[in-house]
C-alpha cells in the first residue's frame, strides 16, 4: 500500500503526461519529416544564379568519337586530306606537344544565313612559327581559310549539320603544311524566321568595350534588363565576379608576349523562368615589360581626303638590332548591328609604301573608300602582322575607317511606291 497522498500522485501523473507531450513536439518539429510524419519547416531560400563553368561547346577527342556522338556522318570533304587537297596544300601530320584544349562558340546553334562567333584554345608546349587556321568546304570555292584563333562565321542558307576544322599549322616551304594539331567541330544550322532570330539573339548578349590593353568593361545587354536580379560573369582567366547591375570592368594579365583568347560568361538571374545566358570572346596581346623594347611601333595619322576617301599616314620603325618580316593584314568590318567580317590580304595590298627605312620599318598610307562598304559598316580595323627574326608574333593595328553616324531607316513616305 503507498504512503504518498493522492493529490501528490495526481501531480506526478500529470507532469509525466505533459513531459511525453513537449518530447513527441521538439521531435516532431526537429527530426526530418517522414511519410506520414510530420514535415520540417524549412526558410525560403534566396536563389542566386552561380558562375557557369562548362564551355559552350565540350572537349572532344578522336573524330571516331565525335563521329558517333553526332548522330550526323561527317562527310569526306571536311577530312584533313580533303581540305589539303582542296587547297592546294601538301599535308605533312608533324608531332608535336601543341593540343587543342577545346573549340567554343558564341551560342549552340547557327540561324540559316546568319553569323556565330568560333574561337579555339590551344594548349601544350608553345610551338616556333606556329599559325592557326580555320578551313571548311567552300560555297564558291572548294574550300574556304581564315587565318587566327577566333572566327566569325557564316552560316549556309540551308539548314543542315555542317564542320569546320581548327588546325594548328607550320609553313614548310612552298605547298608543304605541317599540321601540328586539328580538330573538327559540328554547327548545327537551324532554319528561324526574322521574328525568332531576333527574339532568341535579343535575349541577352555581352556588348565589350575595350578601356586599355588588356583592360575592358562588359555591359549585360536585355530586353528584360529591369527584371534581372543579378548578374554573374566568368572571364575565362579563372576570375569571377558578381553585380546586381549591367556593367563590370576586368583587366587580364598582359605580361605573356603572346596573343590569347579568352572565353566570357554571364548568366543573369530573373524573377521568373529560367536564368539567362550570353557568351562573348576576347583577345588580348601581351606586353612586353617596360625596360624592354617593343619589336616594333607605329606612328599614324589620319585625314580625311573629301567625302570619297579616307586616308591614313603609316610609319612603322623597328629599333636595332631587331628584324621584322611583315607578312599580312588582316581587316575587319565592323557593323552597326556588331557583326563583324574578317578577311586577310598581302600586307603590301593595304599598305602603300613610299620608302622602306630597313630592318621592316616603312612609311605609306593606307586609303578606304567609303563607296567601296556596305552603308551597314560602322568602323575598319587593320592589324599588320609579321615575325621577328627568332619566329615570335608581332601585330601593329590601327583604325582606318570610321562612320560617324548609324544609315538612317528611309522614312514611311520613302518606302512608299512611286504612283
Amino acid at each position: 500500500m503507498s504512503l504518498e497522498p493522492p493529490r501528490v500522485r495526481s501531480r506526478t501523473r500529470v507532469a509525466v503526461v505533459t513531459g511525453v507531450a513537449v518530447l513527441l513536439l521538439v521531435l516532431a518539429v526537429v527530426l526530418p519529416a517522414r511519410d506520414g510524419g510530420v514535415e520540417k519547416v524549412r526558410r525560403p531560400e534566396t536563389a542566386v544564379p552561380e558562375v557557369p563553368s562548362a564551355p559552350v561547346v565540350a572537349p572532344r577527342a578522336p573524330e571516331v568519337r565525335e563521329a558517333r556522338a553526332a548522330s550526323a556522318p561527317i562527310p569526306a570533304n571536311v577530312s584533313g586530306e580533303a581540305l589539303s587537297a582542296a587547297l592546294n596544300e601538301e599535308r605533312v601530320v608533324l608531332a608535336s606537344s601543341t593540343f587543342i584544349e577545346r573549340l567554343e562558340m558564341d551560342r549552340p546553334w547557327a540561324c540559316a544565313g546568319g553569323q556565330v562567333s568560333l574561337a579555339g584554345r590551344v594548349g601544350g608546349a608553345p610551338e616556333s612559327g606556329a599559325l592557326y587556321r580555320w578551313v571548311w568546304p567552300g560555297r564558291e570555292a572548294a574550300a574556304e581559310l581564315h587565318p587566327g584563333a577566333r572566327l566569325q562565321w557564316r552560316a549556309p542558307a540551308e539548314p543542315g549539320t555542317y564542320f569546320v576544322r581548327f588546325q594548328v599549322c607550320k609553313d614548310l616551304g612552298g605547298r608543304r603544311v605541317g599540321v601540328l594539331a586539328e580538330e573538327l567541330l559540328r554547327i548545327e544550322v537551324r532554319d528561324c524566321d526574322d521574328d525568332g532570330a531576333a527574339r532568341e539573339e535579343g535575349q541577352l548578349r555581352v556588348d565589350i568595350i575595350q578601356r586599355a590593353n588588356g583592360a575592358f568593361l562588359f555591359r549585360a545587354v536585355s530586353a528584360e534588363s529591369e527584371s534581372l536580379s543579378g548578374h554573374a560573369w566568368d572571364f575565362g582567366d579563372g576570375s569571377t565576379a558578381f553585380t546586381s547591375g549591367p556593367e563590370v570592368t576586368h583587366a587580364y594579365d598582359t605580361r605573356a608576349l603572346d596573343v590569347r583568347t579568352f572565353t566570357v560568361r554571364l548568366l543573369a538571374g530573373r524573377g521568373e523562368g529560367a536564368a539567362l545566358s550570353a557568351t562573348a570572346f576576347v583577345s588580348v596581346r601581351g606586353q612586353p615589360p617596360s625596360d624592354e623594347p617593343l619589336p616594333a611601333t607605329l606612328a599614324l595619322s589620319r585625314a580625311r581626303v573629301g567625302a570619297e576617301e579616307w586616308r591614313s599616314e603609316v610609319s612603322v620603325e623597328v629599333p636595332e638590332p631587331g628584324v621584322v618580316t611583315w607578312e599580312h593584314v588582316e581587316r575587319s568590318m565592323i557593323h552597326w548591328n556588331d557583326q563583324v567580317d574578317a578577311y586577310t590580304l598581302p600586307w603590301r595590298e593595304v599598305i602603300t609604301v613610299e620608302a622602306e627605312t630597313g630592318r621592316g620599318g616603312l612609311r605609306g598610307f593606307v586609303t578606304v573608300r567609303p563607296s567601296e562598304l556596305a552603308v551597314t559598316v560602322k568602323r575598319v580595323v587593320d592589324v599588320l602582322h609579321g615575325r621577328d627574326e627568332a619566329g615570335k608574333a608581332v601585330s601593329l593595328s590601327w583604325a582606318s575607317f570610321k562612320r560617324e553616324a548609324a544609315p538612317m531607316a528611309p522614312s514611311v513616305e520613302a518606302r512608299l511606291p512611286l504612283k
